[in-house]
């Protein structure tokens, strides 16, 4: 997948704590750990899973790459260019190479425009005087939706009809990333299926990367073609999806894979039931975040956080144990 090309996206050592403040001075009391450190690098027409449980700072790290919220450290590059210390002016110019589609199509799109001028706003935008109704009509088209369709407000729609249109509005100006925020969580199942081969369809022809994140991790295998999870506000494994699926040399990714339904009557799987809860942000344990729930724990874990490795080509993990 990476050949000899450069990423379109890269992030380095990328981390947002938020202040945790109380009283009437607003005074510090503590920090939110909600990203602490992740990198990765995401190439043309690739899709790089994010995955994780609920709470693991998998949203917090997509609006970071969004540039929605500002992250606290690290480095972000977008084809080659950093862009994490650009103001909001200088990454407006940028913004018609990074889209995102939300996880509720409902709440990201706005209630009083019709399905027409909320494809068209961005082409408006950034594409002054192009033939914007003929580029709207070719977009409902390539997402499944009829031209006829255009004058219909989003409450007209159904919820798998809505989301295609909010991709149509993402691929609008050709990006060269797209960040998906768990977008088929709030669907159906059959219209989740649905959504997955457009995404990849819409992959195929025009090269888009996909950053998607989700905890479903059938529609991430389905879709992907790398997995990143992450524990706590770190990647605690890195690899290609087969390598990740067949052979996971974390304990948290076990657990997480031992949990998925096997989808053959009769097939009988050995669940990894984790001890206890996921640790505070707030206040993370020392040394290897996982090593409260971890089975394998040993004392190295309780004092010494462990580096992402490369364990082989292209699989990575962060365990005192491989």
């Amino acid at each position: 997948m990476t050949g000899s090309r450069p990423p379109v996206l890269e992030v380095r050592d990328l981390k947002k704590h938020f202040p945790v403040r109380r009283g009437m001075l607003a005074r510090q009391v503590g920090t939110v750990y909600a990203v602490d450190g992740i990198s990765f690098a995401l190439w043309p027409g690739e899709t790089l899973g994010l995955v994780g449980e609920s709470g693991c700072g998998k949203s917090t790290a997509g609006k970071m790459m969004l540039k929605l919220i500002e992250p606290t450290a690290g480095e972000i590059y977008l084809d080659g260019e950093r862009i994490d210390g650009l103001g909001r002016r200088a990454m407006r110019r940028r913004r018609n190479r990074l889209q995102v589609v939300f996880q509720d199509p409902y709440s990201s799109l706005n209630p009083r425009l019709r399905a027409k001028a909320i494809v068209a706003e961005p082409l408006r935008n950034f594409v002054p005087g192009a033939a914007v109704d003929e580029r709207v009509a070719e977009l409902f088209q390539q997402v499944g939706l009829r031209p006829d369709q255009m004058a219909r407000f989003p409450h007209e729609f159904s919820g798998g009809q809505r989301q295609r249109l909010v991709i149509a509005r993402a691929l609008a100006l050709r990006p060269s990333v797209i960040v998906c925020d768990e977008p088929v969580s709030a669907l159906d199942v059959s219209v989740q299926a649905q959504v997955i081969n457009l995404l990849g369809e819409l992959q195929q022809n025009f090269g888009v990367a996909y950053v998607f994140i989700a905890h479903d991790l059938a529609v991430v295998e389905h879709i992907s073609h790398r997995v990143a999870v992450m524990y706590l506000g770190r990647i605690v494994e890195l690899a290609p999806k087969r390598a990740l699926f067949a052979n996971p040399q974390h304990p948290y990714t076990e657990a997480l894979l031992s949990a998925v339904p096997v989808p053959e009557p009769g097939a009988v799987s050995q669940r990894i039931v984790l001890d206890g809860d996921v640790p505070s942000p707030v206040n993370p344990p020392a040394g290897c975040h996982f090593h409260t729930r971890c089975p394998y724990a040993m004392a190295r874990c309780r004092s010494e956080p462990p580096a992402l490795r490369e364990l082989s080509p292209g699989h990575f993990a962060a365990c005192h144990l491989r």
